[in-house]
């Protein structure tokens, strides 16, 4: 057995003596350098994203943007009213299309949606059977033909679909939901694929002037599931840029496991200009849920089997994409829909529609905001 690396020398990056939070956005931009910035506690994400637009933008992407907004959040409002099992997901998937659209307008890709199609169809291989074997096409959004969808990978990420679109399987893109992923399990017959990471540490090298991302996860977290830290790193992909150290830390009895990136980061001023460059670097490679208690977000890795590999895509358009098919088959096939619902997924269904678009909305949020948005807890 190959001996595990001895971890690079450095300590934890604190501020004031208080260790950084991981966070996709723990630092701004200010006129000389990047200065830290805290979680804002809100009840109302959606005046969060309107102050966001507010701030940035003018003339007509300004205007589409507002209106984009507060029609998502009435028809948030709406299917939260809703008692009919084939309206909501409908109106949930609107929220997201003008949410989606008045994002894209704040990050500038856009100046206005005027006119735009949803970038992505849904449909059964031949052959098939609705749900079980039903796929979306992914198609690329180019100036003379707007796809909101692939605006949206783009707005987060930088990425665009290639010119002949992409098929993803809809059973393949289900089991990457974070909430209700048990369900799933159960539903499937299937081992979890999510992995709980305890904690994720900047650590520095103040004499190397370097920094670097070490992350930390409970062995028992894997034991349980018989999962190797060799199949952790790869079905994770964090192999390319993370490599096992060695660790004697004991938590409550339970032993924490170490994985430090192999390349640190240089910085010349502070270490902490180059905090925005290491989330970047692992920002697609974990899901995250937001919750109303401490720490106000959890992170997690998904192990995807390498065969399901091209199927799988990052937490907020993996949502985006299935709420587009339960949309899409409620409002032309709800009839069908209320027999899915029967099946052995329809629980797992179900789970999905009540607790993931608030999620979707507050992780949303904070991209609009660009700091962390929580849901002010409960006093």
């Amino acid at each position: 057995m190959a001996r595990t690396a001895t971890p690079r020398t450095g300590t934890v990056l604190t501020v004031k003596g208080r260790p950084i939070p991981f966070s996709f956005h723990p630092v701004v931009r200010t006129n000389r350098r990047y200065g830290l910035q805290s979680r804002i506690f809100s009840t109302n994400p959606w005046g969060v994203m309107r102050q966001a637009v507010e701030d940035t933008l003018t003339g007509v992407s300004r205007d589409q943007a507002i209106a984009f907004l507060a029609q998502a959040e009435d028809f948030f409002k709406s299917a939260n009213n809703s008692s009919l099992v084939t309206t909501r997901p409908l109106l949930i998937y609107y929220c997201f299309l003008n949410l989606v659209k008045a994002f894209v307008l704040l990050k500038g890709l856009k100046q206005e949606y005027s006119r735009a199609q949803h970038g992505i169809q849904e449909a059964i291989h031949p052959d098939g059977t609705e749900f079980y074997s039903s796929f979306l096409k992914a198609f690329r959004s180019k100036p003379s033909d707007a796809n909101v969808f692939d605006d949206f990978q783009e707005a987060l990420f930088g990425n665009k679909f290639p010119t002949s679109g992409k098929v993803y399987d809809l059973q393949l893109l289900i089991p990457q939901l974070l909430q209700g992923h048990r369900v799933w399990c159960e539903a499937a017959s299937a081992d979890e694929r999510f992995v709980e990471i305890t904690r994720i540490d900047y650590i520095h090298n103040e004499a190397a002037k370097s920094i670097w991302l070490v992350i930390n996860i409970f062995s028992d977290d894997l034991s349980r599931f018989g999962i190797t830290r060799k199949r952790l790193l790869e079905e994770s992909g964090l192999l390319e840029n993370f490599r096992e150290v060695a660790s004697n830390v004991i938590i409550d009895g339970r032993k924490l496991l170490k994985f430090e990136q192999i390349t640190p980061l240089t910085y010349t001023g502070r270490a902490t200009d180059r905090i925005s460059d290491l989330v970047n670097l692992i920002k697609n490679k974990l899901w995250v849920t937001a919750t109303r208690i401490p720490p106000y977000r959890k992170n997690y890795v998904y192990l995807c089997p390498p065969s399901e590999a091209p199927n799988l895509i990052e937490q907020l358009l993996s949502v985006y994409a299935c709420f587009y098919y339960f949309g899409s088959i409620t409002r032309y096939r709800p009839h069908l829909f209320e027999e899915i619902l029967k099946g052995k997924f329809g629980s797992h269904i179900q789970e999905t529609v009540t607790n993931i678009p608030q999620q979707f909305i507050y992780l949303l949020a904070s991209e609009f905001a660009g700091r962390e948005i929580a849901h002010a807890p409960l006093v």
